[in-house]
């Protein structure tokens, strides 16, 4: 038992500092990534409707539409890498991340895959980004992505 009034105190901020800690790293890791891949060749036609990260005719490109919850993505190099998207929900109110993931068109080069998902459309905020990865591990190549991009339902 701690009998000095200073040890104390160090000991109480210490033990609150650990269930800070313990805490968000539970929040953090409640949800699970979705790691998935992008085979459907066909997706929505109305451009008008697309916001898009990455280049329009470089290595990668990842698009989005809230019209059916559309991701594109677009792999323009044969290069050895897979073009990915890397996205997360984040609750607006907080901004704390509801789900997270990547998809991978990990088709090949000169491919343009699209997948369709159901992402939550009250007081969230989808943001997205386009990288280079490898399908067969998973994997986001460090330093390739593209800055994010948010929007909203």
């Amino acid at each position: 038992m701690i009998k000095s009034s200073p040890l104390k105190r160090i000991g109480t901020v210490a033990g609150a500092f650990s269930a800070a800690v313990l805490l968000t790293i539970t929040q953090a890791s409640a949800a699970t990534a979705e790691v998935e891949r992008a085979y459907d060749v066909n997706g929505p036609a109305d451009w008008n409707q697309w916001l898009c990260a990455g280049s329009g005719v470089g290595p990668v490109r990842a698009c989005f539409t809230w019209d059916g919850d559309w991701i594109q993505i677009r792999d323009g190099k044969s290069d050895g890498s897979s073009a990915v998207m890397d996205w997360e929900v984040r609750d607006s109110s907080n901004n704390s991340i509801l789900r997270y993931g990547a998809i991978f068109n990990a088709d090949g080069a000169f491919t343009t895959r699209y997948k369709n998902k159901d992402f939550p459309e009250t007081n969230t905020t989808l943001r997205f980004r386009a990288c280079l990865g490898h399908w067969s591990t998973k994997l986001i190549t460090a330093g390739t992505c593209s800055a994010w991009v948010n929007t909203t339902p």
